[in-house]
């Protein structure tokens, strides 16, 4: 996962307001800018652990987990998502909304060879 500017962009500072940010990422369509997501595997059969050799992906993580926990936290803090707006008992659309804020705060979209557009956000 290391490389690119994954380490610049999760040095990012948090947003202040987990839920104005997931406010104004509402406002994208996300069905054609995607979702900047990242993508962990796990070797879950008895036995097995995973062990990651590499300090900056260990330390990319870390700051993926901080980051996400504190979305969570703050949305939750919110009262969001509402109840009834998405009646699921298995925390999705707390997960959900976390990532959105997480990957438009802290996950630019990386260059795709041929690809001219950079896809990074205007405001840094």
């Amino acid at each position: 996962m290391s490389g690119d500017d994954l380490g610049a962009d999760l040095a990012r500072p948090a947003a202040a307001d987990p839920l104005a940010a997931l406010q104004e990422v509402r406002g994208l369509e996300l069905e054609r800018e995607g979702i900047a997501m990242v993508l962990a595997v796990a070797d879950l059969r008895p036995g097995r652990r995973l062990v990651v050799e590499d300090d900056a992906a260990r330390a990319e993580g870390a700051r993926l987990a901080e980051l996400f926990d504190g979305y969570w936290a703050g949305l939750e803090a919110a009262g969001f998502p509402p109840a009834d707006e998405w009646p699921d008992e298995t925390g999705a659309p707390h997960v959900i909304d976390a990532l959105v804020v997480l990957s438009d705060r802290h996950l630019s979209r990386r260059r795709v060879p041929g690809d001219e557009t950079t896809g990074e956000r205007a405001d840094g």
